[in-house]
C-alpha cells in the first residue's frame, strides 16, 4: 500500500525575488527543503490549485509595439486600445502624411501615405495591424490594404511555467516538451482579475529529487513575458509525494527491535 503526502505552497509576487522588475512575471521563491530525496519516495506530482492573476497588462506592450518602415522606425505608446483609438495613436506617432483607415465591415486596416513606403519584416505590431510576421510589405499607389483583420483581443491565455520543476507537458508553440505547469484561459476583461481553480484536478508528474526553491514565469500564448505593471500575482501550488509504506531501515537489529515493540 502506498501513502500520499500533500503539501501546498502559497506564492505571492510580493514576497518573491523578482527577476524582471515591476513586470512581476519572473519570480524566484527560496524555500528550504520543499522536497528532498528519500528512499521510499516512488514519485512526485505537482499541480496549480488556484491562481489570481490581474489583467493589468496592456494590449499594446513591449512585444508588439514596434513598426519599422522604409522612412523610419516607430514605437507605439503602450496601453489598451481598440481599433479607433489605435488610429489616433497611429496618426500621433507617425509623420504627417501617413493615414490609417478601418473598414468597419471587414475589420481590415488600410494604410496610406503621400508617397510609397515599405513595412519592414522586423516589425512586431503585425497581429495588431493585421499582417504576417517576418514579412515585408510595399505599398502600391501610396496605399496598402492589410491581408487580415486587426486584432485588439490582447492575451488569450497565460502560461504558468517553472524551469526548476521538470514536468513532461507538451506545447505546440515550442514544438515539444515544455516547462509549463498549467495554461490558464483569460476569462476577465481588462483591469479585471483572472481567477483560476483547478476543477479537473490536473496534476503533473515531475522528476526532481530535491527542491529548495521554486521559479515561476508567466507568459502569453506566444511565450512573451507579461508585464503586470507592478500589480501582484498569487499562485497556490500543491506537491503530492507518493511513498511506499515499506520500512526504510535495512538494519536487521533495528527491524527486529521495532517489531518486538
Amino acid at each position: 500500500m502506498n501513502i500520499t503526502e500533500s503539501k501546498q505552497v502559497n506564492l505571492s509576487s510580493s514576497s518573491a525575488t523578482i527577476k524582471n522588475g515591476s513586470k512581476n512575471s519572473s519570480m524566484v521563491f527560496n524555500l528550504n527543503s520543499i522536497l528532498k530525496m528519500e528512499k521510499n519516495i516512488l514519485y512526485n506530482l505537482v499541480s496549480v490549485v488556484h491562481a489570481q492573476i490581474p489583467c493589468s497588462y496592456c494590449t499594446i506592450n513591449d512585444s508588439n509595439n514596434y513598426l519599422s518602415l522604409s522612412v523610419g522606425n516607430y514605437t507605439f505608446q503602450k496601453g489598451n486600445y481598440n481599433a479607433n483609438s489605435f488610429i489616433t495613436l497611429f496618426k500621433n506617432t507617425l509623420p504627417v502624411g501617413f493615414n490609417l483607415v478601418l473598414n468597419n465591415v471587414t475589420g481590415i486596416f488600410t494604410m496610406s501615405c503621400t508617397s510609397n513606403f515599405t513595412i519592414n519584416s522586423n516589425s512586431t505590431c503585425y497581429k495588431i495591424m493585421g499582417f504576417e510576421k517576418t514579412t515585408s510589405y510595399s505599398s502600391s499607389s501610396n496605399s496598402l490594404i492589410f491581408p487580415y483583420p486587426c486584432n485588439f483581443y490582447g492575451i488569450n491565455r497565460i502560461k504558468i511555467k517553472s524551469s526548476i520543476i521538470q514536468t513532461s507537458n507538451l506545447d505546440t508553440y515550442s514544438k515539444g516538451k515544455s516547462n509549463m505547469l498549467v495554461s490558464i484561459p483569460v476569462n476577465s476583461a481588462m483591469s479585471g482579475l483572472i481567477t483560476f481553480s483547478n476543477l479537473v484536478g490536473f496534476k503533473s508528474l515531475f522528476h526532481n529529487q530535491n527542491l529548495d526553491y521554486i521559479d515561476i514565469q508567466l507568459t502569453d500564448e506566444y511565450d512573451n513575458e507579461i508585464n503586470f505593471n507592478g500589480i501582484d500575482v498569487f499562485i497556490c501550488l500543491q506537491f503530492d509525494t507518493i511513498r511506499s509504506d515499506l520500512p526504510q531501515d535495512n538494519n536487521l537489529h533495528a527491524l527486529l527491535e521495532k517489531n518486538a515493540n
